[in-house]
C-alpha cells in the first residue's frame, strides 16, 4: 500500500514537471480576451449551486447570537433540516453523512458544536461558500448528494483590523493584517462558548445548598481556531498555510450520600465525560504560469476524533464493604493525509479546461472496553469484562478532467469525467464517474440547464440512531460493505425578468444504492467486530422540484423558496417495499425578508414551513399469553404535524469617527413560541386502545449579540 501511495506523489510531481511543456499550447490571444472569457464563464453551467458571501452568511436570525453556515443552508429550497435546531443537511434525500464539507480544500468529518447547535464554520472568517445539490463538477467526489465549499479570507496587505462579538453562549474574537505590507498577511479567529462560566457558580450554589449528602459537577465548553498565513511572491504566485482546530468537551459527575432506617451509609458515583473534535492544517501554493494557464497544489491533513466515557460506582456499608461498579469508554479516530494538484487551462475563448489528481491515505479506528463488578452471593466479586476494536487503513487516488465548451454563443457544455480508486486491505474498488451539463441561453433574461451526475462513497457513517452523537465512528467500505453510489438527472429554467428580480424553477430525479441502515439491537453504540452485520443494504430514490422568487433591490430583499419532493427508500431485510423516509417532507416553505429601512437599521424575518417527518408506530396489536404483541404495516408510516416557525430580528450599527463602528444583533428564534414536535409517544386509553401523543421542547428564543469592529 505504502508503493502505491508513493505512486500518486511521483504522478504529482510529474503533473507540475509537465507544465513547462504545457507552456507550448498558448496561442496568441491578447490577456483582455482571456480576461473577458473567464468573465464569462463565472455564469456556471452548472444546475443546483448557489454562492454565499460573507455578507449574506453573517446577515439574518443568529440563534444564540452567532451566525450559522449550516442553519443558513437548511433554509433553502431541496434541503431537509431534519431534527429542530441540529446542523443536519439532508440533501435531495439524502442521509446527512453523505455530504462533502470542505474548509479551504480540507474534508471535515465533523462539523458540528455541542451535538449540532451550531456548526464548526466560523463566519467571522469565511470569504465565500459554494453550495453544490446537484451537476456537481468533476473535481469533486466522495460524497453522494452535496458539496459545501468553503474558502477563509485572506488577511489585510495593508492595515490591522478586526472584530469582537458576545453572544448568548459564546464570544468571538477576529484579527488580521500585514506581517510584510503587501506581501504577507495573517487572518485570526478564535471562538469560544462561555456556558462553563455560568454553570460553575450554579453548581457551587447548588452544592453548597445539598450539603455533604449530595455532590453534582459538570460543564461544557466549545472553542475553535481559525488561522490562515498568506504570503504572496509575486502576481499570480501564491503561497497559504490554513490551520483549524475544534474541540468539544462535556463532564457530569453526581455523587450521592444514602442511609437505610438501619444507619448503614451507601455511596453513589456516576461520571460521564465526552471530548470531540477536529484539526486540519494545510500547505497550498497557487501560480499563474501565464495567462491562460494556472495551478493549485495542497498538502493536508485531517482528523477527526472522539471519546466517551462513563462511569458508575456504588459503595454499600452492611455486614462489610460492597462495591458494584461498572465503566465503559468509547473512542474513535478517522485521519487523513492527502495531496492534490488542480489545475485550470484556457486555450482559447471556447475552452477552459480542469484538471487535475489526488491522492488520500485513511485511518479509521474505533475501539470500546466495557468492565462491570458486582458482589457475589458468597461475598467475593463477580466481573465482567469485554473489550474490541476495529481499524483500517485505506488509499483513495482519483483523476478527473473536466472542459467547459462554448458551442455557440448561447450555448456551453461542461463534460467531465472522475476516475477513483478506493483499496482496503486485499479489497480493491474503482469507480468511473461521468459527468455532464448543459446550460442554453435562451435570452438575455431566460437560460436553461440539464445536468447528470455520477457520484461514489467510500466512507460509512456507523451509527445506531439518527443523532450526531460523539460516539458514532466512520468506517470504510469492505468486502461486505460496499461504496455507496448515486446517479442524479437535474434541469430547470432560471429566468431574470428585471434587474432586481430573479426566478427559478429545478427539478431532479435521483436514486441511491447500496445504502446501510442499522438494523441491531437498541443500543446507542452498534458492535465495531464484523459491524458490517449490524447493517443492512437498500437503495433509495429521492425527486421533486424546486421553486425560488427573489427580490432585492439593496434596500429591501424579500425570498420565497418552495420545495416539493418525495425520498422513499427500499430495504428488502426491513420490509418488502419503498416506503417513505423519515425526512420525506412533501412540503416545504421559506420566506426570508430583509428591510434596510434607516441608515443605521435592518429589520429581518424568516418563516419556515414543511410537512411533518416521519416516524414508526404500531398499527394493531395482538395478545399473547396475556401480553400485548404490536405490530407494523410499514417503517415510517406515520407523520408528525406540519411544522412551521416564525424568526424576527433587528439589527442596529453605529460608525465612530475613528473608523470603529459597534453593531448590536437582535434575534428572536420561535416568535410565536409554538412548540414544534421533536418527538411522539405511544399512549394508551382506558379501553385499551392506542394513539400516539407528539411533545414539543424548543420554545421562543430571544438572544441579542454585540459586536465591536477595529
Amino acid at each position: 500500500m505504502k508503493k502505491e501511495f508513493l505512486l500518486s506523489a511521483a504522478l504529482l510531481l510529474l503533473c507540475s514537471l509537465a507544465s513547462g511543456q504545457i507552456k507550448t499550447l498558448q496561442d496568441s490571444l491578447d490577456a483582455a480576451r482571456i480576461t473577458a472569457v473567464r468573465e464569462k464563464m463565472k455564469n456556471t453551467t452548472q444546475t443546483g449551486l448557489m454562492r454565499l458571501d460573507a455578507k449574506e452568511l453573517k446577515s439574518g436570525v443568529a440563534v444564540f447570537g452567532t451566525p450559522d453556515v449550516i442553519k443558513k443552508l437548511q433554509l433553502l429550497p431541496g434541503v431537509a433540516a431534519g431534527n429542530e435546531l441540529m446542523s443536519g443537511l439532508y440533501v435531495h434525500g439524502g442521509d446527512g453523512n453523505d455530504n462533502l464539507f470542505l474548509l479551504d480544500g480540507i474534508p471535515l468529518y465533523n462539523i458540528s458544536h455541542f451535538g449540532g447547535l451550531f456548526s464548526s464554520f466560523n463566519t467571522d472568517v469565511i470569504d465565500n461558500l459554494d453550495f453544490y445539490k446537484s451537476g456537481f463538477p468533476a473535481r469533486y467526489g466522495s460524497r453522494l448528494s452535496s458539496v459545501v465549499d468553503v474558502e477563509t479570507r485572506e488577511g489585510d496587505m495593508q492595515r490591522y483590523h478586526g472584530s469582537f462579538s458576545l453572544g448568548l453562549i459564546d464570544g468571538r474574537l477576529q484579527f488580521e493584517g500585514p506581517i510584510v505590507k503587501g506581501k504577507t498577511s495573517f487572518n485570526l479567529g478564535l471562538r469560544r462558548s462561555w456556558m462553563d462560566l455560568v454553570t460553575t457558580p450554579a453548581i457551587w450554589y447548588a452544592n453548597r445548598r445539598n450539603g455533604d449528602d449530595q455532590t453534582v459537577g459538570g460543564g461544557y465548553s466549545m472553542s475553535d481556531i481559525n488561522a490562515r498565513l498568506t504570503h504572496r511572491f509575486a502576481p499570480g504566485n501564491t503561497l497559504n498555510v490554513c490551520f483549524y482546530t475544534g474541540s468539544d468537551y462535556l463532564r457530569a459527575s453526581q455523587e450521592e450520600k444514602q442511609y437505610d432506617q438501619e444507619g448503614h451509609r451507601g455511596e453513589n458515583l456516576m461520571k460521564i465525560g465526552v471530548k470531540w473534535g477536529s484539526l486540519t492544517s494545510s500547505v497550498s501554493h497557487q501560480y499563474e504560469l501565464s495567462k491562460k494557464l494556472r495551478m493549485k497544489n495542497v498538502l493536508y491533513y485531517s482528523q477527526s476524533t472522539s471519546n466517551t466515557a462513563y462511569e458508575f460506582r456504588f459503595w454499600s456499608w452492611n455486614e462489610g464493604e460492597q462495591i458494584t461498579s461498572m465503566e465503559d469508554a468509547n473512542k474513535a479516530y478517522v485521519r487523513e493525509v492527502g495531496l492534490k494538484s488542480d489545475w485550470e487551462w484556457t486555450p482559447n475563448a471556447y475552452h477552459r479546461v480542469r484538471y487535475g489528481l489526488s491522492a488520500q491515505y485513511h485511518w479509521y479506528h474505533s475501539g470500546r472496553s466495557f468492565i462491570s463488578s458486582s458482589p457475589g452471593a458468597d461475598g467475593t466479586a463477580s466481573t465482567l469484562e469485554d473489550s474490541e476494536s476495529m481499524g483500517y487503513r485505506s488509499l483513495e487516488p482519483a483523476i478527473y478532467a473536466e472542459d467547459e465548451i462554448f458551442l455557440r454563443y448561447n450555448f456551453t457544455v461542461n463534460l467531465g469525467l472522475r476516475y477513483a480508486l478506493f483499496k482496503t486491505g486485499s479489497k480493491l474498488y474503482h469507480s468511473p464517474e461521468p459527468r455532464v451539463a448543459f446550460k442554453w441561453l435562451i435570452n438575455n433574461s431566460l437560460s436553461a440547464k440539464l445536468s447528470y451526475t455520477r457520484m461514489s462513497q467510500f466512507a460509512h457513517l456507523v451509527a445506531a440512531m439518527y443523532m450526531d452523537l460523539p460516539s458514532n465512528s466512520w468506517m470504510p467500505s469492505t468486502d461486505s460493505a460496499r461504496p455507496m453510489t448515486s446517479d442524479q438527472v437535474a434541469g430547470g429554467l432560471y429566468f431574470t425578468p428585471h434587474k432586481y428580480w430573479k426566478i427559478n424553477l429545478e427539478g431532479w430525479y435521483k436514486t441511491m444504492n447500496h445504502l446501510l441502515v442499522y438494523n441491531g439491537s437498541n443500543t446507542f453504540t452498534p458492535p465495531l467486530t464484523e459491524w458490517e452485520k449490524s447493517f443492512t443494504e437498500g437503495k433509495g430514490k429521492s425527486y421533486g422540484m424546486e421553486l425560488e422568487a427573489t427580490f432585492d433591490n439593496g434596500k429591501l430583499s424579500l425570498s420565497a423558496y418552495y420545495t416539493l419532493s418525495w425520498t422513499l427508500r427500499n430495504f428488502e431485510a426491513i420490509y418488502g417495499g419503498w416506503f417513505p423516509d423519515r425526512n420525506d417532507n412533501r412540503h416545504k416553505i421559506n420566506l426570508v425578508a430583509s428591510w434596510h429601512f434607516a441608515k443605521n437599521w435592518n429589520v429581518f424575518a424568516n418563516w419556515n414551513y414543511h410537512s411533518g417527518n416521519h416516524i414508526t408506530f404500531p398499527t394493531h396489536f395482538i395478545e399473547v399469553d396475556g401480553k400485548k404483541r404490536y405490530l407494523y404495516d410499514a417503517p415510517y408510516n406515520t407523520s408528525l404535524p406540519d411544522y412551521h416557525r416564525l424568526d424576527v430580528g433587528l439589527d442596529w450599527c453605529k460608525t465612530f469617527r475613528n473608523g470603529h463602528s459597534l453593531d448590536v444583533n437582535l434575534s428572536v428564534y420561535n416568535a410565536y413560541n409554538h412548540l414544534n414536535a421533536s418527538m411522539a409517544f405511544l399512549e394508551t386509553r382506558e379501553d385499551g386502545s392506542f394513539y400516539g401523543m407528539a411533545y414539543g421542547l424548543i420554545p421562543i428564543i430571544p438572544t441579542i449579540t454585540v459586536t465591536y469592529k477595529f
